[in-house]
């Protein structure tokens, strides 16, 4: 018995730390970086933002952002084909896959923003309208991303839960004193 509560223990805190480190690298722009660039200006924002997100980041942010939602829907589907579909699994595995479908669609109304800076310029109005526009849908997708983290923790963990093979709970029919 004592090993079994060291290792519920050892997966609760390795389950606290996913959702530390998950809510941190979602919500980091939002609530760390956007605020520093408010202050350091649009300007500032833009010669980074240029360098990084439309430097190494046109490759790793649509394959992250792609192969992310392509990952948790393919989960979800897998899931729906399964002979066992506990609801204790099924709903945060679909709130998931819509927080990540979600994610993805405010992306389509960041992305034109931040590549929109390839071509404006330096025009101090312009990065203005850009940087604004940028912080306010990047930050609506930053709570879809937390949010769907927080699901696909909860998915994992619930998943981990449901026994597997002959470790199925056996029912009893109420019609007959056989077991089902």
């Amino acid at each position: 018995m004592k090993s079994e509560r060291v290792l519920r223990v050892t997966l609760f805190l390795i389950v606290a730390e996913l959702l530390l480190g998950g809510l941190a690298a979602a919500l980091n722009r939002t609530l760390v970086e956007m605020p520093a660039w408010h202050h350091l200006g649009a300007g500032a924002w833009a010669t980074f933002s240029r360098m990084a997100d439309l430097g190494n980041g046109e490759i790793m942010y649509p394959l992250v952002g792609i192969g992310g939602t392509a990952s948790i829907l393919t989960a979800a589907i897998a899931f729906r084909f399964s002979s066992r579909r506990p609801w204790s699994v099924a709903f945060p595995l679909y709130g998931a896959a819509l927080m990540a479908v979600c994610g993805l669609l405010i992306t389509t109304q960041a992305a034109p923003i931040m590549l929109s800076l390839h071509g404006i310029g330096d025009d101090p109005a312009a990065l203005t309208q850009a940087f604004e526009g940028f912080y306010r849908w990047d930050s609506i997708r930053a709570v879809f991303g937390a949010l769907g983290y927080c699901a696909e923790i909860w998915a994992l963990v619930a998943l981990l839960s449901v026994p597997v093979g002959n470790q199925v709970p056996v029912h009893h029919n109420i019609l007959s004193s056989e077991k089902s």
